[in-house]
Parts: structure tokens; C-alpha cells; sequence
């Protein structure tokens, strides 16, 4: 019973979401509200895929799904990629029970729960699904410690558990700098309460070139981990 009430729940709601949440997307691209640059280096249709984006607000996990549409229309159940919320923020509110189906929640700062949620992950991954991860460990305004790009864009110190990840996955990782969004929702409790979207600020959605790490120049996760934080912050300063 309790795998038919989640099957509902993921065609009703979840695929309902993703169709409607991905039209909407494209609508606002179109309004040049939301603005994605470098399109054509998003893989279609890749299994075992992980979107790496960095974390400015709580918008970023309800709307990086929508960079997969229309491919996982016509292909829910394979293509429909796998978010992975603050438990907190998302999974334990009961007004996003919509999004389970689709979610790993991550319980952040409880090691043993973080390890769970990354062995999940592999899981997914290794039978071909595709994953949004933000590394950061939450959003970028709360971390203590920054990492900076030459033009002073930053970035929290990334989780080594993203480097585990990708080692013992092979996936293939699609670097996102997400701007913008913090202003559109705001990190204040008032938003947080009341998630008002102020649409009449502009959201900037950066593409990067998709890596994989392979040779045996990458076999530690420190050095993976570094080279993906890296890349997010090339990525930050690349020309729009």
C-alpha cells in the first residue's frame, strides 16, 4: 500500500510539479527574468549525471529541476532528477510531502544521518539517475569560512562528501552558479515564513562545461573536491 500511495504521489504531484514548474521556467527565461547562459552544455537525456550548484537561497532545490525539462516528461520515472533538501527546511515541513518521492533529504551537521544520505545518493547513481547536490553544507550566507573567485564571488568550504561521491560513482558532474536568487527570496526569517518570490528581480543561471574524474591524477577525494570548487568559481566569473 505504502509503495502505491508514493507511486501516486510522484505521478500526481511530483511529475505535476515538474511539468508545470519547468513550463513556468521557460516562461520566465523567455520574460528574461530568469536568464541561463551556456544552455547547449547541459547534457540531455545523460544517466548518472550530478549537478553541482552552489547555494545562495532556499530557491535553488525547486528550481535546478527545471534545467532537466521537457526531457523528463516523456520519461518520468528514469529522468526525473533526484533533489536533495535541507531535511529541516523541506522534508519535515508537511506542506512539501510532494517532493519526497524524489528527494534525499539531508540532514545537515548530524554526521552518521550525512553519511546516510550520500550512500543513498550512490545508490541512485549507480543505477543511472541523475542527482542536484549543493556541497556547500547549506546556504552560502551562513557559513563562516569562504572561498573566493578573482572577482570576489564566493562560495563556502565544499563537503568532502562530494568528492567521496564522485569517486566511487564516476558520475558526471555539471558545475551551476546560481545569482540572484537570494534576492528573489530573500534569506530573512520573514521569507522564510512567508516565501513571497520577488519576480521582478533578475536570476542568473550559469552553465558549466560537464567533467568527469577518471585518471589517476584524481584518486584522492580532497583533490576532487578541490578541482570541482574550482570550477564553480571559474564558472562565477565566466563572461554572460
Amino acid at each position: 500500500m505504502q509503495k502505491v500511495i508514493k507511486s501516486m504521489v510522484f505521478l500526481g504531484m511530483t511529475y505535476g510539479y515538474g511539468f508545470f514548474g519547468g513550463a513556468l521556467f521557460h516562461l520566465l527565461r523567455f520574460l528574461n527574468i530568469i536568464r541561463v547562459f551556456h544552455y547547449e552544455r547541459f547534457p540531455r537525456y545523460q544517466e548518472n549525471l550530478v549537478l553541482v550548484a552552489n547555494h545562495p537561497s532556499l530557491l535553488e532545490p525547486l528550481l535546478l529541476p527545471a534545467l532537466f525539462f521537457p526531457e523528463y516528461i516523456f520519461y518520468p520515472r528514469k529522468l526525473v532528477p533526484w533533489s536533495t533538501p535541507d531535511k529541516r527546511n523541506y522534508w519535515d515541513r508537511w506542506y512539501f510531502f510532494w517532493i519526497k518521492p524524489r528527494a534525499i533529504p539531508v540532514d545537515r551537521g548530524n554526521r552518521l544521518a550525512e553519511m546516510k544520505s550520500l550512500l543513498q545518493m550512490k545508490k541512485v547513481l549507480n543505477s543511472g539517475g541523475r542527482i542536484i547536490l549543493f556541497p556547500e553544507g547549506g546556504r552560502t550566507f551562513r557559513g563562516r569560512k569562504f572561498l573566493y573567485s578573482k572577482t570576489r564571488r564566493k562560495i563556502r568550504e565544499l563537503k568532502e562528501g562530494i568528492g567521496w561521491l564522485v569517486l566511487k560513482t564516476k558520475a558526471l558532474i555539471v558545475p551551476i552558479w546560481v545569482e540572484g536568487t537570494d534576492k528573489v527570496l530573500p534569506n530573512s526569517r520573514f521569507y522564510s515564513r512567508y516565501p513571497f518570490l520577488r519576480f521582478w528581480k533578475r536570476i542568473t543561471i550559469k552553465i558549466g562545461k560537464p567533467q568527469r574524474f577518471q585518471s589517476q591524477r584524481f584518486q584522492k577525494i580532497k583533490q576532487v573536491t578541490e578541482r570541482i570548487t574550482q570550477a564553480l568559481l571559474e564558472l562565477a566569473d565566466e563572461e554572460e
